[in-house]
């Protein structure tokens, strides 16, 4: 069994997009779509390969059972500070919220996109579930977005060591290559690595949505602490008190 597939899946808007130009910029050995695919549609392709979906993390049993005996299976899961994805926007959907605890929008090709698909709590659960899983006895590659960004080289001599991939340019040099419609509009456009778009979700426009999504669901905050964004809820106390001074009347 010398043929992999290596799998990019996990967390929706922690950056899986930009991490997957990086590596059809400089990735070498593996073949790589050029847009959004499962894992399972590669399964009986020949030699080395390597898909983006989000979403394949809910699949990975079914994803592992089909892989099994037939090609290696590695999995890179990606992270991002949870208030930042539930403050992400994208363009398919203006003014509003991509990604919600409990739902997220779903993009087609076709029709205009509906707030069904599944949303931040469910991909974590998915997540620990497939950690616990043992399906992956070598390891999984945890990617979290801002070290991606502020650390590009690191993450890309990390997988180098961890993974055995082999790679020919630099992981910051990704916008040399052209990228397709669709990856180009995952990304809400092509640009450089923006260290900018890290907590992003202090902005004062955020605060509302990020007081009411803490609210609904206090289990975001186990969540932040065991990710080791924050230590206690000291921070949401001090945000909460602003949104409540800048509250009309107050």
């Amino acid at each position: 069994m010398s043929d992999r597939h290596l799998v990019i899946a996990g967390q929706g808007r922690a950056g899986s997009t930009l991490f997957y130009n990086m590596l059809r910029h400089c990735l070498r050995d593996f073949h790589l779509p050029e847009g959004e695919t499962s894992a399972v549609s590669c399964l009986n392709r020949p030699g080395n390969a390597c898909t983006k979906r989000p979403f394949d993390i809910l699949q990975m049993p079914r994803i592992a059972a089909a892989f099994a005996g037939r090609k290696r299976l590695d999995l890179i899961v990606t992270l991002r500070d949870p208030r930042d994805i539930l403050t992400s926007r994208h363009r398919a959907v203006p003014g509003e919220y991509f990604y919600g605890a409990d739902r997220c929008y779903h993009i087609y090709p076709d029709r205009a996109p509906t707030l069904t698909a599944p949303g931040f709590l469910q991909v974590h659960k998915a997540i620990l579930e497939t950690a616990r899983s043992g399906l992956f006895p070598q390891g999984i590659f945890y990617l979290k977005y801002e070290d991606l960004v502020a650390h590009p080289e690191a993450v890309q001599d990390l997988l180098a060591r961890d993974f055995g991939l082999r790679f020919e340019g630099d992981f910051r040099a990704f916008t040399e290559q052209g990228v397709t419609a669709e990856l180009d509009r995952a990304l809400n456009g092509l640009r450089p690595l923006e260290a900018g778009r890290i907590a992003k979700w202090r902005a004062p426009e955020h605060r509302a949505r990020i007081v009411e999504q803490f609210t609904r669901f206090p289990v975001l905050h186990d969540i932040l602490i065991s990710l080791g964004y924050e230590r206690d809820r000291s921070w949401f106390d001090a945000i909460s008190d602003a949104s409540a001074a800048q509250a009309p009347g107050v």
